[in-house]
């Protein structure tokens, strides 16, 4: 079987590394084991259908849903305009209101590709009409959209609790201060070159203290409705009120009516093509999971897991050293791989290891959640980073390198919650 394991894994690599769609990558790399292992072959079908049979999963399309309505229904910009009058023309103030825009709309949508894309579209074109430099700019949207999968609602929080049995409402709890975290890590070095360079937010110059009052009371009433959607989202779930699914739901009906009755920014007309569009992204994730599914019972047949702990504690068996190279891991596995196949992947490989150094599994969700966040950011395959650069026309290329200083500051806040655990942990406790 030596043979067929190390085929198996250079089929993989093989079929990454020229470019084939990750979930078709590992389902094939998978199916050609079985075949060539002489393992019944139904078990690949059952094992496909087993990765996507959970309840829990339904949460996933709910959630893309809701985001998409909410986008197109208006709530984003209200959110941005919100930010914008109480932050005012501040050093930086327009990249600041981009992260916060991105941390509400992460508390709406639970991803960071919808964030990217809303975000971008709303915030890119405002800053460079404020003197911002466009790859600056991009690179904001870039690095601060994949906080949609540290902030709940989170679809990755609903993956990692059905794989691990963990709680989500307190995946939910330790990733409202993680995003905060991040956030923050982020603001600083939008301060840092804002200052470098003279960036500031929308001109609020001669305007009176009456004024600007004003203007934030009448952004605060038009956010009133866009507002009300974290609370049903987050809080019918903290509050018992709703299991994190039925949440999704309530969400999908309440952007409908507030998107068409009360902002009227969407038509009965747009339901379809917002529902055909989501329909299309969910089932994309539902296939990465299935196959990913079958790819894990592969690397488990083979008892990969258990070669995995025993090589981790041949190099430490320091509890900090196997968190760091897990970290790491992680870190070059974003890289390359989406943030679904990564949980599916990684998580029954570390299962083990994190067993037999006594790790609280909420903590390490937060801990692999912003991991893939990173992963969204990263080059050369970061979705959040081929989203933005796609929505601003800056390249590729020009934008990995702007992304570089958030990318730092990301993995210092990641090093944070991993080394600092009641940073994230204090609200469950």
């Amino acid at each position: 079987m030596g043979s067929i394991v190390t085929l198996f894994f250079i089929t993989t690599a093989v079929l990454l590394l020229i470019g084939v769609p990750i979930a078709i990558a590992i389902g094939a790399s998978s199916l050609l084991y079985i075949l060539m292992g002489g393992i019944q072959q139904l078990i690949a079908v059952q094992k496909l259908f087993a990765g996507i049979n959970s309840v829990a999963l339904l949460a996933i399309p709910f959630f893309i849903l809701a985001g998409d309505l909410m986008n197109t229904g208006g709530i984003a910009k209200r959110l941005v305009r919100l930010a914008n009058a109480f932050i005012g023309n501040m050093t930086g103030g327009l990249g600041v209101v981009t992260i916060l825009g991105c941390m509400f709309f992460a508390a709406i949508a639970g991803s960071g590709v919808a964030t990217a894309a809303a975000m971008g579209a709303i915030m890119i074109p405002a800053m460079v009409n404020n003197g911002y430099d466009k790859g600056f700019a991009t690179s904001i949207v870039a690095s601060a959209s994949p906080i949609g999968v540290i902030i709940p609602p989170s679809i990755t929080f609903v993956i990692y609790g059905v794989l691990t049995g963990t709680s989500i409402a307190d995946l939910y709890l330790a990733g409202i201060p993680a995003g905060v975290i991040v956030g923050l890590a982020l603001m600083s070095v939008n301060f840092y070159y804002s200052k470098k360079y003279g960036y500031r937010g929308v001109s609020q110059d001669g305007m009176t203290k009456t004024e600007k009052n004003r203007e934030r009371l009448v952004a605060f009433k038009e956010a009133l409705w866009a507002l009300g959607t974290p609370l049903i989202l987050i809080g019918g779930v903290f509050g018992g009120i709703f299991t994190p699914t039925e949440s999704a739901v309530v969400a999908v009906v309440y952007a409908l009516f507030v998107g068409i009755f009360i902002y009227k920014d969407m038509k009965f007309s747009d339901v379809p093509r917002i529902f055909l569009n989501s329909s299309k992204t969910a089932a994309k994730i539902m296939f990465i999971i299935a196959n990913a599914s079958l790819f894990a019972y592969v690397l488990t047949y083979e008892r990969i897991p258990q070669m995995l702990v025993t090589s981790l504690l041949n190099v430490t068996s320091n509890k900090f050293l196997i968190i760091l190279l897990i970290n790491l891991i992680l870190l070059v596995a974003g890289t390359f791989m989406e943030t679904s196949a990564i949980l599916i992947i990684m998580v029954p490989l570390l299962m083990p290891v994190l067993s037999q150094i006594g790790m609280n599994l909420t903590h390490f969700g937060i801990i692999i959640t912003v991991n893939t966040a990173i992963g969204l950011l990263s080059p050369p395959f970061g979705v959040c980073l081929f989203t933005s650069s796609t929505v601003s026309k800056v390249p590729i290329e020009v934008l990995s390198r702007k992304v570089l200083p958030f990318m730092l500051a990301a993995i210092v806040a990641l090093m944070i919650i991993t080394y600092l655990p009641q940073s994230v942990m204090f609200l469950v406790n």
